[in-house]
């Protein structure tokens, strides 16, 4: 199951690197569109506080046949609290303040901290991936070019520049939205390698009661 989880923590340094650049519009008509389309999303999802929403996590390797599947859940409490849980095939967890990312697995079945004080890398990190789960897509202009794929749902496709370091291991990213507009529907990572990862999101809940244990690393067992 080791290797389940190191592909998992693979996945949101990924996910790490996309939101650490953001990403630069288009020319034309199509940049006004996409600014338009992105303002708008930010205030469809600005009313939330929080959310819970279970995920499919889907990873094709280029060199083997199979697909890497795993299933959770993940937390979001605005504006800067977010676990992510693994409960099948492997037990892991992540939680994430604006002190602190906290982890655990059931293979060492031990919890591990790295303080956020003092580290800006760690806080920008933070910083960006709330900002992506959270919708606050327009912030995320600076350093991608953008195309709209599809208008209904919406869908979008993120490349890196040739400046971009992300553009080292991200061929490109694309986004789904909802058909309501409110959150993701799922996020795909083309990787330079050929590896691709598919992040579904499903049964989305908008400012739900959390559980004490909800923003925990250490399972219930």
């Amino acid at each position: 199951m080791k290797i389940n989880k190191i592909f998992f923590i693979s996945c949101l340094f990924t996910c790490f690197l996309f939101l650490f650049a953001s990403s630069t519009l288009t020319a034309g008509d199509e940049a006004a569109d996409i600014t338009e389309m992105l303002r708008r999303l930010g205030e469809n999802v600005s009313a939330f506080k929080s959310l819970k929403t279970n995920f499919v996590q889907e990873k094709d390797l280029a060199i083997f046949q199979n697909k890497i599947v795993m299933k959770g859940r993940i937390y979001l409490q605005k504006p800067n609290r977010m676990a992510w849980h693994v409960d099948e095939p492997v037990k892991y967890s992540v939680v994430i303040t604006d002190k602190s990312i906290r982890q655990w697995d059931e293979d060492t079945n031990r919890v591990q901290e790295i303080g956020l004080s003092g580290n800006p890398v760690f806080q920008n990190v933070l910083n960006q991936l709330t900002v992506w789960f959270s919708g606050d897509y327009f912030s995320l202009l600076k350093d991608y070019n953008v195309r709209i794929l599809k208008k209904s749902p919406l869908s979008f496709e993120f490349t890196p520049k040739e400046n971009n370091v992300a553009g080292k291991i991200i061929k490109n990213i694309t986004i789904g939205l909802r058909e309501d507009e409110r959150y993701l529907q799922q996020i795909k990572i083309l990787e330079i390698s050929g590896d691709s990862t598919i992040i579904i999101f499903k049964d989305t809940v908008f400012d739900p009661p959390f559980d004490s244990l909800d923003f925990e690393v250490k399972r219930r067992v």
